[in-house]
């Protein structure tokens, strides 16, 4: 581009001359120049679309109408592409619905059965504590029941404490705690072996 003071008076000041310049040079720049934040842009060669360059960590087939999207630590090697064409876990096609459930464990670390008489340990280091159900086939013993945030019996934070009466807890009930725990599960009985609980835990 030719930048030039042509067509100015011989009257026109040098600072008239120079501003005419300084406007020319800034058409030009506007015109000629992409600025360096300008948003790339991705156009459909068959809809005529517009839209957005991809994030990190995508990619866009070569007829530029498709957007195909990699879990990280993989690529187009041969690797299964995630669309939204994709089986979500949980995602039951047929019903039209996504299903979740809860799902605890019952059973301590190592051990072989859900319901519990005495001091037992269930998990060591933190986790999550859904409830507890206890009941009795007798009279109970008076003592307590307690839950606590603790890898030892009389140790940690109680959780839950329930105080046992010498009556007959015939018929089962539920406490729903849904709390954590940082250090462990224990469940601690004072009781004799006469009150079984179960505990639902992860």
């Amino acid at each position: 581009m030719r930048l030039t003071c042509l067509g100015m008076s011989k009257q026109s000041s040098k600072e008239n001359c120079m501003r005419k310049l300084g406007i020319e040079f800034a058409l030009f720049m506007l015109l000629c120049v992409s600025p360096a934040w300008a948003q790339e842009e991705v156009r459909s060669s068959t809809k005529g679309l517009t839209g957005p360059m991809p994030i990190t960590g995508t990619s866009i087939d070569s007829d530029h109408n498709a957007l195909d999207v990699y879990p990280r630590g993989s690529g187009p090697n041969g690797e299964s592409e995630v669309t939204l064409r994709t089986t979500q876990a949980g995602e039951d096609v047929a019903a039209d619905v996504q299903k979740t459930e809860e799902r605890y464990l019952t059973i301590p670390i190592g051990g072989t059965t859900a319901m519990i008489a005495a001091d037992q340990l269930y998990k060591s280091g933190p986790g999550y504590v859904k409830g507890i159900t206890c009941y009795s086939d007798a009279t109970a013993t008076a003592g307590t029941i307690a839950v606590l945030d603790a890898t030892a019996a009389g140790t940690g934070n109680k959780l839950w404490e329930f105080d046992v009466l010498a009556v007959a807890y015939n018929t089962p009930f539920t406490v729903d705690l849904q709390t954590p725990f940082s250090v462990g599960l224990y469940l601690d009985f004072t009781t004799t072996a006469d009150v079984k609980c179960m505990v639902r835990y992860r």
